[in-house]
This record gives structure tokens, sequence and C-alpha cells, in this order.
């Protein structure tokens, strides 16, 4: 059985800037330069991530597919609405629930979503799988993936890396502390990204989005790294004021890692806590967060509700481009969004 590895900090290598071909041709990725070859879309950031779980134990039960049609409608439509990547879960990773399954249970269920959403749209989708086993990851890779998504930061299990590597992937390394450290929030954030940068880069891995893992408590209180892992603590000790925070520093975060940032904010409890509200009624908050984070033009955006989010990122981007004088924002608009406006 894995355990959680507790790793020396990696050595500080230069980063490359080596792009995996298949995605960059899929995402249209250009580099800007800021001292540091950065991945960008070549859409406006920030682009919209689907959430697809095919995990019946996923806490946002909208988000789970159990059926063939029900999973090609979504990404259908989704798809037509402008929408890309497609973030797919076979096990929960929501720490205040039970949701550890065997690992050819988590296999099955990807290769099966995988295979569908190659299969009806090819190239046109980008496929990232939300896992943080190497096994998982490596025998899905094989259906043409392009993204592993690790809530763990290569904590959990740093071969992770070496699939990746193996594969040409990029990754999306969730920023998680060990244990709940007396830092500032923001600094936690940034020191435990850096562990998971040089760690990747270790292994040759240089193709690296940063999550500031929004929601998710430190590792030591996440009860699904093990199966009945037993833990007295679920969140950090001030959960839902430290997502806040952390949310409203996300440009510091960015600027001082250099790298691009995927946010994951979509009905979680901290909004669900402070709005008093229920599962179906953070869709508002979900929203106004995500209209937040286009605005200050984060580069992924990690949605349940995705066609609901590009609408409100078309807008902010509307508006965000019509600083000058009126003729020149017309076009703007009518070349964007084919006078979606």
């Amino acid at each position: 059985m894995n355990a959680i590895h507790n790793l020396p900090d990696g050595h500080n290598h230069p980063y490359h800037a080596h792009f995996n071909t298949a995605v960059n041709l899929r995402l249209g990725i250009s580099r800007r330069y800021h001292g540091l070859g950065l991945m960008r879309l070549r859409l406006n950031p920030p682009e919209v991530m689907a959430v697809i779980n095919v995990s019946p134990e996923s806490f946002y039960q909208g988000s789970v597919k159990s059926s063939e049609a029900e999973l090609v409608n979504f990404a259908d439509k989704a798809l037509k609405a402008g929408v890309r990547v497609f973030d797919v879960g076979g096990m929960s990773t929501a720490p205040f629930k039970r949701t550890w399954v065997p690992e050819d249970v988590e296999t099955s269920r990807l290769k099966w979503a995988v295979g569908i959403l190659r299969r009806e749209f090819g190239d046109k989708v980008i496929i990232s799988v939300d896992t943080f086993r190497p096994r998982v990851a490596s025998e899905v890779a094989r259906l043409g993936i392009d993204i592993i998504n690790d809530v763990t930061g290569l904590r959990y299990d740093k071969s992770l890396g070496e699939v990746a590597r193996e594969h040409g992937l990029t990754m999306i390394l969730c920023a998680r502390e060990r244990t709940q450290s007396t830092l500032n929030p923001v600094d936690a954030v940034i020191n435990e990204a850096r562990w998971s940068i040089n760690t990747a880069e270790s292994m040759g891995v240089y193709d690296l989005v940063i999550d500031p893992c929004i929601g998710f408590p430190p590792l030591d209180r996440d009860q699904n790294l093990e199966p009945n892992r037993q833990v007295t603590k679920k969140r950090y000790d001030d959960w839902p004021y430290r997502d806040i925070y952390v949310l409203a520093n996300i440009l510091r975060i960015r600027r001082e890692l250099g790298r691009p940032i995927c946010v994951g904010v979509s009905r979680k409890g901290f909004i669900r806590e402070l709005l008093g509200v229920n599962m179906e009624e953070s869709i508002w908050g979900t929203l106004s967060l995500h209209a937040y984070l286009a605005y200050v033009n984060v580069d992924l955006i990690r949605a349940h509700d995705a066609v609901e989010t590009l609408q409100a990122v078309k807008m902010i981007n509307m508006v965000k481009s019509c600083g000058g004088d009126y003729s020149s924002c017309i076009e703007t608009i009518r070349k964007a969004y084919k006078g979606g406006a």
C-alpha cells in the first residue's frame, strides 16, 4: 500500500519550457516570457476545465455521469459552447467523505470515460485525469490523455511524475502542506508549490500547472489517502477564511511561482459555509468567484457548471476588452465572439 512520501526538497533545476507537442497542438499554446517560459492558452485566459466524474461517491452528484449517453451529451454541449478541457475523476477526492476505492475500480471507471471521450470527440478535447495513483495513471495514459491532475502535488507517490514524463503529459500539481503550519496561508501555498515543482523537474517533467488546492486540508488530515484511515480533523482549523484569503492573493501566487494557475472552487464547502446555503444553492457563490477569477485572468478554472462558467468568462472578457474607443470595442467583441454580444 502506498503511503504519503515525506521527501526532501528537490533540486532547483532551471525551467526549460519543454512542452508536450500533442497538448500544444490541441490547446494552441503560445509562449510569453516574463523571465521564464510560461504556458499560455491562445484563447484569452482563463480556460474553463469541465469536471466529469464517473465516481458515484463524488460530493456533487450533478457532476456524476453514469451512462454513455449522459457522458457524451454533457461533453458535446460543453464542447459546442467552447469548453475544450475535461477533467475526469474515477475516485472522489472530497476530503470530508470516505471515498477510497481499489485501484482496479478507479482504472476501470477512467478507461471507460476516457475511451468514450476520445472515440466521440478525438483531438477536439483535452483530457485530464484526476488521480494521484501512478498505476492508474499509467494504465489510462495508454488511451490518449493529456494531463494528470494530482491533488497531492506528488506527495502521495512521486513516481507519478515518471508516468507523466514517460507519456509526455502536462501535470496539474496541488500545493498542499503535509501538516498544518503557522505560515501565512499564501506563503504555505507558495512553499509547497515550489517543492512540487522541484520534485517534478528533478524527474524531467517541466510542463506544470499549479493549483492552490482550495478546500483541501493538510495531507495528514485527509482520510482518503489510504483505506480506512482515521483522522481526528478533516479540515484546516480556519478553513473557510483561509480559502478566501488565498483567492484574494491568487495573482501573488502566480507572480512568485511564474507558473500557470488552475483554481477549483466549484460548489465547495467554504462557499456553503460562508453563505449558509446548500449544495444546489451554491451555484451563485460559485459563479461569482468564477467571474472574479476570470477578471484577474487566472489560467484555468475547474468547474462543475462549465457552460455557465464559460458564459461568465466571456462576459468578463468582453467588458475587459472595451476600455478603448467604442468602434474598437465592437470590432474586438465581434472577432472574439462572432457577434455574440
